[in-house]
């Protein structure tokens, strides 16, 4: 079967790029980023002061219209959109709970999360949060997820900040278009950004590339698949494929979706062969099948 060389860490126990794509090819997973948390403390003192909890405005009110233990909480929710914040706001609660078990029962049971995607979905759920609570999964993207929040904000009578836990790049759609369109509402709503990790290339991520590469020609000569998951890393990763020889085996390219997209050919006038609608297992198999239907339109 031809390679696919998927640019990203293989998840565990498994992954399901791994078991969807190896029916049809074989999957490469080459680590290109390494993660490391930050700003622990801010995260958890917001924890400890019970700060993360959603009210609305109950019959039951003062002449505020907010519940008296709910004056002190400053968020509303907690918005997350990466498996890497995930795995932050992981280690922060496990710090927690060494000390104070029921602060973190009662951060499990009642905050409400906003998510991108069935996979942070799924990964919160394994902390222990409660389905119920976990919302805009199947959103796919920042942008229907704002539409996602600005929707049920209101009809939900929330009231309060929301905390997004995030990476250092991310769009920045979100942050910015929930308070204004809430603002239109008549809610005040401000979304506090807390960078939770910092991101970098792997060092040795061209050598591992090159390795692979030259690996897989001594294979065979039948085309393959690069896919590329992040902007970051993919100027490493076209120079090495600049520098290889026309002779050797040939690899078509495919990105996760408009954000590397755009990014590959404003930076480096790289057309990707292909792009995944959805950032999804389902999504890469579907634009590697067929590339030209769902390559999209540059954004120049």
């Amino acid at each position: 079967m031809p390679p696919i060389l998927l640019l990203k860490t293989k998840s565990t126990p498994t992954d399901p790029y791994d078991t969807l794509l190896s029916q049809s090819h074989t999957p490469i997973f080459i680590p290109v980023l390494q993660h490391s948390p930050v700003n622990a403390d801010i995260v958890r003192s917001y924890i400890l002061n019970d700060e993360i909890s959603p009210f609305s405005t109950p019959h039951d009110a003062g002449a505020d219209g907010v519940k008296a233990d709910a004056k002190s909480r400053k968020f509303a929710g907690m918005v997350i959109t990466s498996q890497r914040a995930v795995e932050s706001l992981s280690s922060i609660m496990d710090d927690i709970k060494a000390k104070n078990t029921q602060i973190i029962t009662s951060l499990l049971k009642n905050t409400l999360i906003y998510v991108v995607g069935p996979a942070t979905k799924s990964s919160l759920e394994l902390l222990g949060f409660s389905p119920s609570n976990i919302l805009g999964w199947e959103s796919g993207t920042g942008a229907v997820l704002s539409d996602f929040i600005i929707s049920h904000y209101p009809s939900n009578s929330l009231r309060g900040d929301l905390l997004f836990l995030t990476g250092e790049t991310h769009s920045t759609i979100l942050p910015t278009r929930v308070p204004e369109k809430l603002k239109d509402l008549e809610l005040e709503v401000n979304i506090e950004e807390v960078v939770v990790y910092k991101t970098s290339v792997v060092e040795s991520f061209e050598h591992d590339l090159s390795a692979v590469l030259d690996g897989l020609d001594k294979e065979g000569d039948e085309e393959g698949w690069i896919v590329f998951f992040s902007p970051t890393g993919t100027d490493a990763a076209l120079r090495v494929l600049s520098g290889r020889d026309a002779t050797k085996r040939s690899y078509k390219t495919c990105t996760i979706g408009p954000t590397t997209r755009d990014f590959m050919f404003q930076k480096f006038k790289k057309r990707a062969d292909a792009m995944a609608k959805t950032p999804s297992p389902e999504g890469v198999l579907d634009a590697i099948s067929s590339p030209t239907r769902v390559s999209g339109d540059l954004v120049v």
